[in-house]
């Protein structure tokens, strides 16, 4: 069967095929808590390490089911005395298993924050006698034994005990034994630690060095949280998808390549799609396309169906591989043309910029090799110029690669990662002119009052302190239905400016702005009013009267903005009626000539 038509849909498929990007399956974490006593030690507010934990689990678990409902957590207990898990390793107690999130799930979270400290010891009990690398041994067992393909697989430990086996060297060996195994089979360890005395030298340090592995240094280790707030930003650091759009070479000249890692550091949130469900079972509907010869009524398989193009009245068959070979420009990769300085490189938005970072796995020595480049770039202050091709079916584009250092903050935290930002550059026809009229400036005077507004209202802009109102607003009545709440959690609009905070920043300065700019009288927002229809006066006395009031009133208006500098404010219909009352001909006059001619009258020199 032959069709002609080429949609999009085949389109993506062929796009699918070919693509050099793999995907890494469903992200797996599991939550490792210490239960030991010293983690129900509460703080002067009344809160305990373990209770910031499970708080933490729980937040996590619904942001998964916004963001990634098919993503896999787990929550483990270590230091327990009473055992539960299929392993029968003693001392640990595995809470849920390496299961989808799911609202009986966050319920149980729930309940378990309501019990109270007695309650827990009695249901599940402490102890010190556990070891490190048992739990880290059955965590490495559950990532094995899922049945679902997992890409990234974390294992994040919370803990505020520094030195867990101070007076066992035989367990801090086996320790720093499953540490290093779990490296190899490419399993994370993320220390998220509590108090502030947590010295992380001790112990931890050197375990998370050996599951980084000895050739990176992502293994620093920053200061331990306090609160939950400080925790949680941390916990969704580490827990938030970190899948790449793919991995390339980036080929520098003469042979020299290194392995490069690209993301999209930035992508719009939106609503969840509507999802069929079976009316009797409310279990999910799987739909299924099948195609059909329009003239026969035959099933069609896809093999048997072929693209074609009509060239003089005949039609050339087009096998899909034929097609690939039609689009393919390129290799994949990104390839150095040369380097520009960075005050050279405009602000261009012609798509989405990317972020690089180097891939290690791809090829030996390319975090050194990419870090050196990075330093030399900031250093000199120039800007790579590169080809980048991002699939073999994808047009080549001219990129720059725009260095950014590693930001920290005040607890040791990363901020900004180092790497390059992929900025495409625009070709010869994506630029043009702009026929933009010509209006109305403001005065110097004006330009500096309004540069003083700006500059009380201004603060440091991050994307992470406006949330879209209407997504959460949906998402706080999913949620309050699914865990049986009687009512939703209350969504604050942060997108709605503070006016309180913003009146008392500046002061009197918006009313000095305001007479500045407007002309007297003037209240932004506010529709002029009309006269009401019927009020016509048939009276020509009092018709003549009323013009004539009229007209001084203009009259006077007009001085006081022509004194002011301020006429060209006024609109070209106002213009024309003012003078065409003073008994001036402004048929075909423009506006410049109409403002010219009102100065004249008034006697008042025009400003430059």
């Amino acid at each position: 069967m032959d069709r002609q038509d080429w949609d999009a849909d085949d389109e993506n498929n062929i796009e699918d095929e070919t693509q050099d990007f793999t995907f890494y399956g469903r992200d797996s974490v599991i939550f490792l808590i210490d239960s030991t006593k010293p983690m129900f030690k509460k703080d002067a507010n009344g809160t305990s390490p373990f209770r910031i934990s499970l708080e933490c689990c729980k937040t996590t678990m619904m942001n998964k089911i916004i963001s990634s409902e098919k993503d896999l957590i787990g929550v483990i207990f270590f230091g327990t005395d009473k055992k539960d898990n299929k392993l029968n390793v003693p001392h640990i107690t595995v809470l849920q298993d390496v299961l989808q999130p799911s609202a009986e799930k966050i319920k149980q979270l729930e309940n378990l924050l309501k019990v109270s400290d007695d309650d827990f010891e009695s249901q599940f009990g402490h102890s010190d006698d556990f070891n490190i690398s048992d739990a880290l041994w059955l965590c490495q067992t559950l990532f094995s034994t899922s049945q679902v393909k997992t890409g990234s697989k974390r294992i994040l430990l919370f803990t505020n005990n520094d030195n867990p086996h101070s007076g066992s060297p035989n367990k801090q060996h086996q320790a720093r034994i499953k540490a290093k195994d779990l490296g190899q089979t490419e399993i994370d360890l993320e220390l998220l630690h509590i108090g502030s005395s947590f010295n992380s030298e001790i112990f931890y340090k050197e375990i998370i060095q050996f599951v980084k592995g000895d050739d990176t240094d992502d293994w620093r280790i920053p200061n331990p949280a306090n609160r939950f707030e400080e925790l949680m930003a941390r916990v969704c650091r580490k827990d938030h998808k970190k899948r790449s759009m793919g991995n390339l070479h980036f080929e520098l000249g003469d042979g020299v390549k290194l392995g490069i890692t690209v993301y999209n550091l930035v992508r719009p949130t939106y609503f969840s799609a509507r999802v069929i469900l079976d009316k009797n079972t409310n279990e999910e509907v799987k739909s299924t396309i099948k195609k059909f010869d329009a003239e026969t009524g035959d099933g069609v398989l896809t093999t048997e169906i072929s693209k074609y193009l009509e060239c003089a009245h005949r039609k050339i068959t087009v096998a899909p591989d034929e097609i690939i070979s039609l689009r393919k420009m390129q290799s994949p990769g990104l390839k150095l043309l040369g380097f520009k300085p960075a005050s050279k490189i405009k602000d261009h938005h012609v798509s989405p910029s990317s972020f690089i970072y180097p891939e290690e796995r791809l090829i030996q020595g390319s975090c050194k090799l990419f870090g050196a480049l990075l330093e030399r770039c900031v250093t000199r202050n120039v800007v790579p110029i590169c080809c980048f091709t991002a699939r073999s079916n994808a047009c080549p584009a001219i990129v720059a690669l725009v260095p950014q250092q590693e930001v920290m903050d005040d607890s040791n935290m990363q901020v900004v990662p180092p790497g390059f930002h992929l900025v495409y550059l625009p070709y010869a026809e994506d630029i043009r002119k702009l026929d933009i009229e010509s209006s109305v400036k403001a005065d110097p005077e004006q330009t500096q009052k309004a540069k003083e507004v700006i500059r009380k209202l201004r603060f440091r802009y991050s994307p992470y302190m406006f949330e879209n109102p209407s997504l959460q607003t949906q998402w706080s009545n999913i949620e309050a239905l699914a865990l049986n709440h009687k009512h939703p959690r209350e969504v604050i609009d942060t997108t709605v400016p503070d006016h309180e905070n913003m009146k008392e920043k500046l002061g009197n300065l918006s009313q000095e702005f305001l007479d500045m700019v407007y002309p007297p009288g003037y209240v932004p927002g506010d529709k002029p009013k009309k006269a009401p229809r019927g009020k016509r006066s048939l009276d020509v006395t009092n018709e003549k009267t009323r013009k004539v009031v009229k007209t001084e009133n203009i009259d006077v208006d007009m001085r006081e903005l022509a004194e002011h500098g301020k006429v060209e404010k006024l609109k070209v219909d106002e213009l024309k009626k003012y003078l065409t009352e003073q008994g001036y001909q402004v048929k075909s006059m423009k506006k410049t000539q109409l403002v010219a001619k009102v100065y004249q009258h008034l006697g008042v020199s025009e400003p430059n």
